[in-house]
């Protein structure tokens, strides 16, 4: 399997890049193809699908955590990459963590071709997993938010919660701090003291 892929950039399509590589072009489905520029060596992180129908289809990314997220994407049943595509080209990676860390239903149901039904499948399918993509890349401030909510949702499920009454004690906490950096130790108190006026 090739891993990543470092050419010139010959030309640019919507969202595809023409990129040449010792001596080949090789088009690549890419979200932000416009970030790029012709003539620019570039370094694409590269995932080949292959179309059973219309036979192989290759796409780059560019940066590895862009192609981890696509990956974990299609690995949602009913969920194809070009639609998986269309959500990175919609939001960045990092608004992406963050609107399934809260379960944000609105937000992706706003993309062309998803509706409610699919965004709530895809919430459902991904909100366990994405603790490890947050914990596997390097800290900003936006990380640290997000590992702080996945940390309070895990340990409140771990407490035996339903899930209902977890998403609206975070719902009403997100509201109060709206992103700031919040300790995980005040976090979770604040949301037991709410728990236990239910």
């Amino acid at each position: 399997m090739i891993y990543s892929l470092t050419g010139t950039i010959v030309d640019i399509k919507e969202n595809k890049i023409i990129l040449q590589h010792q001596g080949f072009c090789l088009e690549l489905l890419c979200p932000h193809a416009n970030n790029v520029t012709k003539g620019q060596l570039t370094t694409l992180y590269t995932y080949l699908h292959w179309n059973q129908e219309q036979g192989p289809s290759l796409f780059g990314f560019h940066q590895p955590l862009d192609k981890d997220i696509f990956l974990m994407i299609i690995d949602c049943p009913g969920i194809g990459p070009k639609l998986a595509l269309a959500i990175l080209e919609a939001i960045d990676v990092m608004d992406f963590l963050q609107i399934i860390t809260q379960e944000d239903n609105k937000a992706l149901s706003a993309i062309k071709g998803f509706g409610g039904k699919k965004a709530e499948q895809l919430i459902l399918h991904l909100k366990g997993k994405i603790s490890k993509i947050i914990l596997n890349n390097p800290i900003t401030e936006n990380n640290k938010v997000l590992a702080a909510w996945t940390d309070l949702q895990q340990t409140l499920s771990s407490l035996n919660y339903n899930p209902s009454e977890i998403k609206q004690t975070t719902n009403s906490l997100k509201q109060e701090f709206a992103n700031k950096e919040v300790p995980f130790d005040l976090l979770l108190r604040k949301a037991l003291s709410l728990l236990a006026k239910k």
